[in-house]
């Protein structure tokens, strides 16, 4: 049997009341949230009659152990909401035993990932579903969050103020069986710690935390089993960067609340989705040049041990100036980043730090480029003038030779004539 529900608007003032790094996930209004039922299969009059009576005097009771020192009451007060102890007493008549909230969590949409400060943005739907016992056979009647008993869920992991709706819904089974469901919808940023130990290939984790307010005698956390959770993935903002997986691993634990005068444990459900880096830009761009410039220096186990000459050669003197300059560059990086890292340390010079350790990298740049820049030259410089300048002298004198013979011989000969005319005078 399918009921709808009338949604309760939030009013402005209910703002999420805080404990701590906690925030309460409650109506600040005792305004009844209404609920329309399907009158369809309806149980019959008398046992309708029979459940009604039963609540009235777990009711009465209850009323009578919680005001059994104020008889003098006025009855003006009569008409107020249960107040939560007594919600708390007809609660513990109703159900003796820890009653099962069953979580499903609906990531609709998930915004930017910010690594660094380790918070995401997120749209979200909770849902918080349990049987409620006095609710059995009474099809007609309405849930008010402010009269009966509600989960008081807790947020463990948001950041400022959240967006935050509430509605209730009623499902009736066909034994007539009631269960409440409570309808959470999140806006907002919520923190995360992120590891950054297997970047480019991290995989990280982006949850939700709830707790409660209740103890475990009086409720615990299960997963919802009937109905999946899950990740929207076809709203995502960072796309481009990230793949996000569409499960949600939902895991139930128990911590004891400092705040908290009882020492009892509490429940506590984290909903989780994954998101895993796309680290195709960081495999062509860090990894494969790393690996080029690692794998150079293999390239001087193919020289003999026991050189044929015993002096360096100009091709030896290249390759070791440009050792020396990737080993100079690769100390400087490792000194700035040092000192980068010292200077971060002062907060309330972090803006200058930054600057002035921008600017000494920019100069760095400019005088490294310059300092490559020179050495390539001069070497193509002096190689002209040095080692092909003799070169070039054998090209002169072979052409002087060569003007002289064609002079000697009054013809356009070469010495190659002159040797065959040589060897064949020699033959006769």
């Amino acid at each position: 049997m399918f009921l709808t529900t009338t949604s309760a608007e939030r009013p402005g003032s209910a703002s999420l009341v805080r404990y701590g790094t906690r925030q309460r996930l409650q109506h600040s209004t005792t305004r009844r949230v209404h609920v329309v039922e399907n009158l369809n299969n309806l149980v019959s009059v008398d046992s309708k009659r029979n459940s009604l009576s039963t609540l009235t005097a777990a009711f009465i009771e209850a009323n009578k152990q919680a005001n059994e020192n104020n008889q003098d009451q006025s009855n003006t007060h009569q008409d107020l909401p249960p107040s939560p102890s007594l919600k708390h007493l007809i609660f513990k008549k109703v159900h003796p035993d820890p009653i099962k909230v069953n979580i499903r969590c609906i990531f609709l949409r998930v915004g930017e990932i910010d690594t660094l400060n380790e918070r995401f943005y997120a749209e979200l739907l909770l849902e918080a579903s349990w049987e409620e016992k006095s609710f059995k056979g009474l099809q007609t009647r309405s849930f008010d969050p402010s009269v009966n008993w509600t989960p008081e869920l807790e947020l463990m992991n948001g950041i400022g103020e959240l967006d935050h709706d509430i509605t209730y819904s009623v499902h009736y089974d066909k034994q007539g069986l009631a269960t409440i469901t409570e309808h959470h919808r999140l806006k907002g940023t919520l923190w995360e710690r992120m590891e950054l130990h297997h970047f480019p290939v991290d995989v990280q984790e982006l949850s939700l935390s709830i707790t409660t307010s209740h103890s475990i005698k009086e409720m615990i956390f299960t997963k919802n089993i009937k109905q999946p959770s899950g990740v929207n993935r076809r709203i995502f903002t960072d796309e481009q960067e990230w793949y996000l997986f569409e499960h949600v691993d939902i895991k139930v634990t128990e911590q004891i609340d400092e705040y908290l005068d009882d020492q009892y444990n509490h429940s506590v459900v984290i909903c989780s989705s994954h998101v895993a880096r796309k680290y195709g830009y960081f495999i062509w761009n860090a990894y494969f040049l790393i690996f080029l410039i690692t794998s150079a220096s293999f390239t001087t186990f193919p020289i003999p041990l026991t050189n044929t000459i015993s002096y360096l050669t100009a091709v030896d003197v290249y390759a070791i100036g440009s050792i020396f300059s990737l080993c100079l560059l690769n100390i400087y990086h490792g000194v700035i980043g040092y000192i980068n890292y010292r200077m971060s340390g002062n907060i309330s010079g972090t803006t200058t730090s930054s600057e002035y350790v921008l600017t000494v990298d920019r100069w760095a740049l400019v005088v490294f480029t310059i300092c490559f820049c020179a050495y390539q030259i001069g070497t193509l410089i002096w190689t002209y003038l040095v080692p092909l300048k003799k070169r070039r002298i054998m090209f002169v004198k072979d052409n002087n030779n060569r003007f002289q013979i064609e002079s000697t011989y009054n013809g356009k000969i070469n010495f190659v004539n002159i040797v065959q005319r040589t060897e064949g005078n020699k033959l006769n």
